[in-house]
């Protein structure tokens, strides 16, 4: 083998040598500029997320406050999540032998702030419908109306614009679905749009 193949052969691998280093430094290269352009993705994805809701959080459950007297073993003031009902307040105050529970609504939703009355056997059924869970004025301290405790009839006469069919839909919505959490709900109450809305908020209230 004389010198002229041995110099063939090194420039042979030297060109192998350059080339392979060339693929790996490209492929290096392509490779941080892909990483790059991820990393930039995440961090304009992250910018666009506004301050305070990158965890969301459920509002918190309204709670109500309610007292049980009459026949019961346990007079006492209760506190509830939103949406419970008549007869887990009487679970906890223990109604007595000597009390009526036919007249009393078991299954009607508590309203905050309401006294819930057990009336004793002998009572007349006027007496006991009068005086069976009877809530609190739908009147606010401020003057507005109050929508989680306000009747049909307060509805009706103490609101601008709404007649005994629409007040009969808020009550009915409030039963069904649970107390108002703010004034803004009243626009999920059928019949009650954007305009309505505007002339009912400043007259209303949900605590």
């Amino acid at each position: 083998m004389n010198m002229g193949d041995i110099d063939k052969r090194l420039l042979v691998a030297a060109v192998v040598v350059l080339l392979i280093t060339f693929g790996l430094g490209s492929f290096y290269g392509s490779y941080r500029e892909r990483q790059n352009h991820a990393e930039e993705i995440t961090l304009l994805t992250a910018e666009m997320v506004p301050a305070g809701q990158e965890n969301p959080q459920e509002p918190p459950e309204q709670e109500i406050i309610v007292f049980v007297t009459g026949e019961v073993e346990q007079p006492n003031i209760y506190r509830f999540s939103s949406g419970a009902r008549i007869y887990e307040a009487l679970e906890k105050a223990v109604p007595k032998p000597t009390a009526d529970l036919r007249y009393i609504d078991m299954a009607r939703l508590m309203m905050d702030e309401e006294t819930i009355i057990v009336p004793a056997q002998g009572e007349s059924p006027e007496l006991q419908s009068v005086v069976v869970a009877a809530p609190a004025s739908g009147i606010s301290a401020s003057g507005k109306i109050n929508i989680n405790r306000a009747s049909v009839a307060e509805l009706d006469q103490h609101l601008s614009g709404i007649g005994p069919t629409l007040a009969q839909r808020i009550v009915d919505y409030r039963e069904e679905n649970g107390p108002f959490r703010s004034i803004e709900d009243l626009r999920n109450v059928s019949g009650i749009g954007d305009k309505r809305f505007a002339d009912l908020k400043d007259q209303v209230d949900v605590k």
